[in-house]
């Protein structure tokens, strides 16, 4: 989900009549804000195992105070309560499928379609990699800016220090071909005389130039609170957490920045905003003003904003 979230125009988010929110729907909806969703629908489900509308009610009413303290629009955003489990079973229409066919509505009305960042250099972020016989190794993923034509020169970065140039004989889109790939667009690249050993989940693929692979970086942490979905406690220096860059999933260290009093003894908390050295433990392509997700033990325990690249 977390490296997937960094390719979301907008959101549903699940919660059950029967619970309300839970301590991942807070984490959900800061990811959802890290990586630029503007909008979310809300969708209550299981009202059919729930007899008293004032229960329903309560749950709707601290969804939306959740939702504004993330800072979406709480008193606006649509909610929709159903039941999934009688829409698949095509019973009670009146809370089943008529309710999933007004969720659908609200998020082709309250969801708007992003401005697509036509203009820069093409990228796209690999999130699968598979072989077709006879034809050869295809990456599929999101295009996250720029514009690609079928044989079309490309890099693939992200392998340690090593840049793979190949061309890309074949554009696929929604089981397609197609002459182009625009920002936005979920697509299958062929790419040629590219081995599928060669190419891993969370490589990038570029206009030649463009992208370089790193290993460290400043950036700027916010570090959830209990409250959140985070850690309980602080961390110290050369802190080892997993950190999610796009599609890639890296091991990292955290260090304070040089020049930094007392490295030994200071102590990061919960619901601080602090300034880190990243050092990846395997070159990512990263740039300057690019969002990340720090996480430890199956949670997110911070976000954050890559300010400076160092090496």
């Amino acid at each position: 989900m977390i490296t997937g979230a960094a390719n979301m125009d907008g959101a549903i988010i699940v919660v059950a009549a029967s619970d309300g929110q839970m301590p991942q729907t807070r984490e959900h909806l800061l990811l959802a804000r890290q990586v630029g969703v503007q909008r979310i629908v809300v969708f209550v489900n299981k009202v059919d195992a729930i007899d008293d509308p004032e229960m329903l009610e309560l749950v709707e009413m601290e969804m939306r105070e959740l939702l504004s303290t993330y800072g979406f629009e709480g008193d606006d955003t649509p909610v929709i309560m159903g039941s999934a489990l009688c829409a698949l079973n095509n019973q009670k229409d009146d809370i089943g499928v008529n309710k999933i066919d007004e969720l659908m509505k609200a998020v082709d009305e309250w969801i708007p379609t992003p401005q697509r960042d036509l203009e820069k250099p093409f990228l796209m972020s690999v999130e699968d990699v598979f072989s077709i016989s006879g034809r050869g190794t295809v990456v599929s993923g999101r295009v996250e800016r720029g514009i690609l034509k079928r044989d079309t020169e490309v890099e693939i970065v992200g392998k340690g220090d090593e840049v793979i140039k190949s061309k890309v004989t074949d554009i696929e889109t929604f089981k397609k071909s197609c002459e182009e790939s625009r920002a936005g667009d979920n697509s299958g690249l062929l790419l040629r005389g590219i081995k599928r050993e060669d190419i891993r989940r969370g490589m990038v693929v570029a206009k030649p130039g463009t992208v370089k692979a790193h290993k460290s970086f400043l950036a700027s942490l916010y570090v959830l609170s209990k409250e959140e979905g985070g850690r309980h406690t602080g961390f110290h220096q050369n802190y080892k957490p997993q950190m999610y860059l796009r599609t890639a999933d890296e091991a990292c260290t955290l260090t304070f920045p040089e020049g930094t009093e007392d490295v030994d003894s200071k102590m990061v908390m919960p619901g601080d905003n602090v300034e880190m050295v990243a050092t990846l433990h395997n070159p990512s392509a990263i740039e300057v003003g690019q969002r990340f997700n720090v996480r430890e033990g199956g949670r997110t325990v911070a976000t954050g904003l890559i300010t400076r690249v160092i090496e």
